[in-house]
């Protein structure tokens, strides 16, 4: 069965970073599809609308592709876009296993100072207000999409990455108790503590 793995997450919260980890242990993800590292491999700017703009068309190509021929690939996304739903819909109709890791952080501001860290460093850069936006709008798509998706892991970035919960099977498990981002957003109101097991 192919899979489609989806790291999502607001801007800076580390959806690379879990991504490397997890490739690190072995994982097999299949065709990666990032439009950041499109636009790097491409020798193009962040800073400039029309290289970002072609990445994105390469990212969508890419998807499609893989779809045709029904072979896994990942993808990095904040969920605040419109194609989401539809990818996921479709991969599930051709028979992909949906698989996503979300990482959070417990405020935007953080997310902020993570991208302007990463800008100084060389990286890619996103205006503040839209990672303010998107970071609850992330939030709100990831509560839309949990029916759909079949094992989802949700993972903790604001001090240092962490899997703080997860859904398999329609079983949702709360593996950290004092997550403040992940209880405020009532994404775990119902579950199965494993601490109690």
């Amino acid at each position: 069965m192919p899979t489609y793995t989806i790291f999502a997450g607001v801007n800076g919260a580390g959806k690379s970073t879990l991504y490397s980890i997890l490739l690190q242990e072995n994982h097999d993800f299949g065709v990666r599809v990032n439009s950041d590292e499109i636009v790097i491999s491409n020798s193009g700017d962040w800073r400039n609308k029309s290289d970002q703009a072609k990445a994105m068309k390469m990212a969508v190509k890419i998807i499609k592709d893989c779809m045709n021929k029904c072979i896994s690939f990942n993808q990095e996304t904040t969920l605040t876009g419109r194609s989401m739903l539809n990818n996921i819909l479709k991969a599930k109709k051709l028979g992909y296993k949906i698989i996503m890791n979300y990482v959070g952080l417990n405020s935007p501001e953080l997310a902020i100072q993570r991208v302007a860290h990463r800008v100084s460093m060389g990286g890619h850069g996103i205006p503040e207000e839209d990672i303010k936006r998107r970071y609850y709008v992330s939030l709100s798509k990831l509560k839309e999409l949990m029916s759909l998706i079949d094992e989802l892991y949700i993972y903790d970035n604001s001090k240092h990455m962490k899997l703080v919960a997860k859904e398999i099977a329609g079983c949702r498990t709360l593996l950290e108790n004092n997550c403040l981002w992940l209880s405020s957003s009532h994404l775990f109101d119902r579950y199965t503590n494993e601490f109690m097991l």
